[in-house]
């Protein structure tokens, strides 16, 4: 699987790391995966790792929509804030700014970020 999450108990962030090329069943798999993480420790605020993410299928603009359409249906108790850092590959760094855009004009409090430290402090501010 090209993605990975972990709970940082210390933030009380869930944090996925994705990796290579995330195609529309690993990124269902992965949204899945962090929400279960996310119920399991009550946790309503994410770091989505995109540096080393390439871009993905097809279907990428139509997943990036439908998520933010959900999560933006979400109670606040289970999505407060995202934070991502922004991948090197610029295809995928353009998915991950319109994922940003569709959120933000939801009223969603995502943003994106350059350094891990800074979008930590952000989340837990």
């Amino acid at each position: 699987m090209p993605f990975s999450v972990t709970y940082l108990e210390d933030h009380n962030v869930v944090e996925t790391v994705y990796s290579g090329v995330l195609g529309t069943g690993e990124f269902e798999a992965a949204v899945a995966a962090t929400g279960d993480v996310a119920a399991e420790h009550l946790c309503a605020r994410f770091l989505g790792d995109c540096r080393a993410l390439e871009t993905g299928d097809q279907r990428a603009t139509m997943d990036i929509w439908a998520l933010a359409e959900f999560l933006g249906s979400l109670p606040s108790d289970q999505f407060e804030r995202e934070a991502l850092l922004l991948p090197a590959a610029a295809a995928a760094a353009n998915e991950v700014a319109f994922y940003e855009t569709v959120c933000r004009n939801r009223g969603l409090a995502v943003r994106i970020f350059s350094e891990h430290d800074e979008a930590l402090a952000w989340l837990t501010s």
